[in-house]
Parts: C-alpha cells; sequence; structure tokens
C-alpha cells in the first residue's frame, strides 16, 4: 500500500532545508525526507492490537511542517527521542477491520478516530508508567525513547490501512457522520486550549488566527462562558464570516495597524515609543493564539491586559525572536498545550469525550 510518511534522517533534513533556499518546492522532490510511496500493509502484531480501514483524515497543521521541513534541529521538540518513521495522519476516522483477543471495547465495524499520537507509555505498555502519563497526560510521556513499538510500519491516516494499540482508539458516536468525526481530534486540542486558561463571565476573548483550530477555539470559548465576548483576527475575509457563524461576536481581518482596533475592542490606551515599537495599556483579558509563531506571540504579550492570559495553542517547530519583556512588565501569564490530554491530575473527563457531548 501507499502511505505517507517522515524519516527522521538528519542528512535528508539538512539536504531539504538548503535545497528550499534556492528552490521553494524542493520539498516535493526526491530529496525529501517525507514520502509518499509503498509500504508493506500493516498486520496486527499482538493481541492487544487492532487494524483499521481509513475513511477520511484531515491535514493537519503539524503535517505541513513535516512535508516541507519547517522544523528548526536545535528546537525543543527536534531533540525529544520518538520514532525513526512517522506516518502523517492523526486527524482521522476509520473503521475497525481486525481486532485482536485482547481487545475488548470495539468491535469490527466501529467507526474509530485516534486518541494518542506519538508512543506513550500506554502503546509502549510500560509497568509502572511515567507520572504524567499516569495523569493521563500522554502526549508529554516522560518514556520516550524508551522502548520500541512491535512495528515500524503502523500506516497513518493517510494510507488505506494503519493498525492501532488498544488505548489508542476512541469510539465515534453512531449519530456523528464522517465529516462530522473527523474534527474531533482537532476540536478536543480546542477544548484542552480553552480549558487550560477558562473565560469567566464578561471576559473580554482574542482568538487569533481563524483556521480549523482557531475556529473551533472560538466554538468552544462561546460555549464554555456564553457571556464572554470574543473577538477573531482573520486573514481572510472568508474567514471572518465562518468566525461570527462559529460565535465570534467580533472580527478583524488583518490590516496594517491592527493595534489601533485592538484598543477600540477592548477600551485599552494605545501607544507607540520610538522605531515603531507599539503597546497597549489595557488589553484582552485572555488570548488563545492559534497560530504560535513568533509574530502572533510577540504581538499576542501587547495584546493582553497586566496580569492577563496568554494560551498559546498552534504549534511552530521553527522558533525565532521573541520579546519577552512584557511578561515581566505587565506580569503576563504564558501557557501552551501540546494536544490532548486528561486534565488536573484525573479530576475532569478526557478532552476527546468531552468534545462528543
Amino acid at each position: 500500500m501507499k502511505a505517507l510518511y517522515f524519516d527522521n534522517s538528519l542528512v535528508k533534513i539538512v539536504m531539504l532545508q538548503t535545497a528550499s533556499l534556492l528552490y521553494r518546492k524542493a520539498a516535493l522532490t526526491p530529496i525529501s525526507p517525507t514520502r509518499y510511496a509503498e509500504v508493506p500493509e500493516p498486520e496486527i502484531p499482538n493481541s492487544r492490537w487492532l487494524k483499521v480501514k481509513n475513511r477520511a483524515c484531515g491535514l493537519c497543521g503539524t503535517d505541513i511542517h513535516f512535508i516541507f521541513m519547517e522544523m528548526d534541529p536545535k528546537s525543543f521538540p527536534a531533540a525529544t527521542p520518538g520514532i525513526s518513521r512517522k506516518y502523517l495522519r492523526h486527524e482521522l476516522i476509520g473503521e475497525v477491520m481486525e481486532t485482536g483477543d485482547e481487545v475488548t471495547h470495539v468491535t469490527r465495524g466501529d467507526r474509530v478516530c485516534l486518541r494518542i499520537d506519538w508512543p506513550s507509555c500506554y502503546q509502549m505498555e510500560i509497568e509502572p508508567m511515567c507520572p504524567q502519563c499516569q495523569r493521563g497526560e500522554y502526549m508529554m510521556c516522560q518514556n520516550l525513547g524508551a522502548r520500541d513499538l512491535p512495528l515500524v510500519d503502523v500506516g497513518g491516516g493517510f494510507s488505506p490501512y494503519m493498525v492501532m494499540h488498544r488505548t489508542q482508539p476512541f469510539k465515534v458516536p453512531t449519530e456523528l457522520s464522517d465529516d462530522e468525526a473527523v474534527l474531533i481530534e482537532p476540536l478536543a486540542c480546542a477544548v484542552h486550549g480553552v480549558r487550560k486558561h477558562a473565560p469567566e463571565k464578561g471576559d473580554r476573548i482574542l482568538v487569533l488566527g481563524c483556521g480549523t483550530i482557531g475556529l473551533l477555539t472560538i466554538a468552544v470559548a462561546k460555549a464554555m462562558q456564553k457571556d464572554s465576548e470574543v473577538t477573531a483576527l482573520a486573514r481572510y475575509p472568508f474567514q471572518a464570516e465562518i468566525a461570527r457563524s462559529m460565535g465570534a461576536d467580533g472580527v478583524i481581518v488583518e490590516e496594517k495597524n491592527p493595534y489601533k482596533r485592538m484598543a477600540e475592542r477592548t477600551g485599552a490606551t494605545y501607544f507607540e515609543g520610538y522605531f515603531g515599537n507599539r503597546i497597549l495599556l489595557g488589553g484582552f483579558d485572555i488570548i488563545y493564539d492559534s497560530i504560535g509563531n513568533d509574530s502572533s506571540i510577540n504581538h499576542s504579550l501587547r495584546w493582553v491586559r497586566s496580569r492577563g492570559c496568554v494560551v498559546i495553542i498552534g504549534i511552530n517547530f521553527k522558533p525565532g525572536k521573541i520579546d519577552y519583556s512584557p511578561i515581566w512588565h505587565q506580569e503576563i501569564e504564558v501557557t501552551g498545550i501540546n494536544c490532548h490530554s486528561l486534565d488536573e491530575g484525573g479530576v475532569r473527563p478526557l478532552t476527546l469525550p468531552l468534545t462528543c457531548l
């Protein structure tokens, strides 16, 4: 079968990043570590695994980062141990074709999405689990690289078939269509992000970015606190239209100087110092940054009020320069998320089931 995968080869990574300086489409040539090629069709390796036939798969921003190798080898994620071959695939909906004898919560014909992507204590079957996995925070497993999975070629959402460990699938409710179900995983990320710093009545909220995650974040924020005021920053007019339909109270389409518009929305005071240094005194109570690059984070730190909170939801593997002075000057709380998990030591439910309520 054919599958889309990324081989963790430093030589290929360096070659691609060098070639990309000269040729914009270098990632689509044979030198790329990301390949769409023939691989063995996977079979379940033992009684605790299952086989899935994929029905649909969304394209995540992280998949694009891997395809175009938008990753700094010196970034934190680049140093984490994992697997030699990464299948691009996690926003998927599939149908269970075969189960091992020890798989009991899903059966043949069930539709499932993927709950855990990177290897963790769950798939590696490590006992006792690390402290993070014991709390259900599988995306922050401390045992990365401690044990190999039974298979290298597990397949993914962009291949016809894949295999999952019994801890990975989440059973999709029958009332959801495939098109709805394929949004469960990204919606879980939005739920996790908003719950990281939940809005209160009367809060002024800014959602940066109106891609899939940003639009879902708008919907989640309004669902969790209908009496909050949500403003969205969109790049394109069609995104602005969707943002309003998802519950945004106001939308700002990117313009030359959005600082003044942000001041108008929040009642903040706008100042401009030397060399175009623009700031707000006052601002939003909470900013959910679904972009997560240098520019969006720098702006977020200047658009949030003193002692407000910035939640970084978007993922950037190629960080550059960030002015962190607003953090200490305005005593800003900054936090982030890595996909989804079981929060607060298991007190609150998993974010994936919560999306289906």
